[in-house]
């Protein structure tokens, strides 16, 4: 790909670097970034000598961009040559194996989850007829302690435990 750095541009169009880079931003010309530098692709500099021209006739630089834009095609990249179309073909032909081999994958995985999906989906059915066969409502009863019975005491011992109180003797 043919290139032209911004500074060889502007000094070819007779403009200052900061000109080029805001003229390029605006008039939406192709750059290529390698390394630390940013160059334009070849015959973006005839574009920008076009806009000079233009802007040197009085219009605006967003005027003067807005009718180059309209009336001028952006430069082109030339296509490859004869001799990498072998290598390019070899290319393509890879690459639409390796999409092939992606869209068979996909296949067979998306038949995987089918049969999975079959299966969760009978067992969650069996599971659900399970519990509802069990919902028989039985009255659960809850544990209590039994009952303490008083003790049955003739009436002496009785008379016997009201007055004299064993308990509180024992715990003095």
């Amino acid at each position: 790909m043919n290139k032209i750095s911004f500074i060889n541009a502007a000094k070819y169009v007779g403009i200052t670097l900061s000109q080029a880079k805001y003229w390029t931003k605006l008039l939406k010309l192709k750059t290529v970034k390698e390394t630390r530098n940013v160059f334009l692709v070849a015959g973006g500099e005839k574009i920008l000598e076009t806009m000079n021209n233009i802007v040197q006739g009085g219009a605006s630089p967003s005027a003067a961009a807005k009718e180059i834009l309209l009336v001028h095609a952006s430069p082109i990249e030339k296509l490859p040559n004869k001799d990498n179309d072998s290598e390019l073909m070899g290319r393509i032909s890879s690459l639409e194996k390796a999409v092939l081999m992606l869209v068979e994958h996909n296949q067979t995985l998306k038949a995987e989850n089918d049969t999975q999906n079959k299966f969760i989906i009978s067992n969650l059915r069996n599971i659900q007829l399970q519990l509802r066969q069990s919902s028989n409502h039985k009255k659960i009863e809850v544990w209590q302690p039994p009952q303490l019975k008083r003790p049955q005491f003739s009436i002496i011992q009785r008379i016997w435990y009201e007055i004299i109180n064993p308990a509180k003797l024992r715990a003095n």
